[in-house]
């Protein structure tokens, strides 16, 4: 299986689509400004959620799993 940049195989087999915070703002429909404030309460955490574009820099990019992002803000939105 050929993957780019932005995917990554998971341990099942299944690929993990990770993007940047404006491309997740995009597809979820959501402001940076909330995606930042669900990051900082840790509604969205770490390895989970996202992760660094490059974990040895502490001010680096951030790529987000929109699958999982998707499947915990989809209760959240029926409400």
């Amino acid at each position: 299986m050929s993957l780019n940049a932005n995917q990554a195989s998971s341990p099942e087999g299944t690929t993990i689509s990770w993007l940047t915070t404006p491309e997740l703002c995009s597809r979820l429909g959501i402001s940076r400004s909330k995606l930042c404030r669900w990051q900082q309460r840790r509604v969205l955490r770490q390895s989970i959620h996202w992760v660094r574009k490059n974990p040895t820099a502490s001010k680096s990019s951030l790529l987000w799993n929109l699958a999982t992002c998707r499947a915990l803000l989809q209760p959240q939105r029926q409400l």
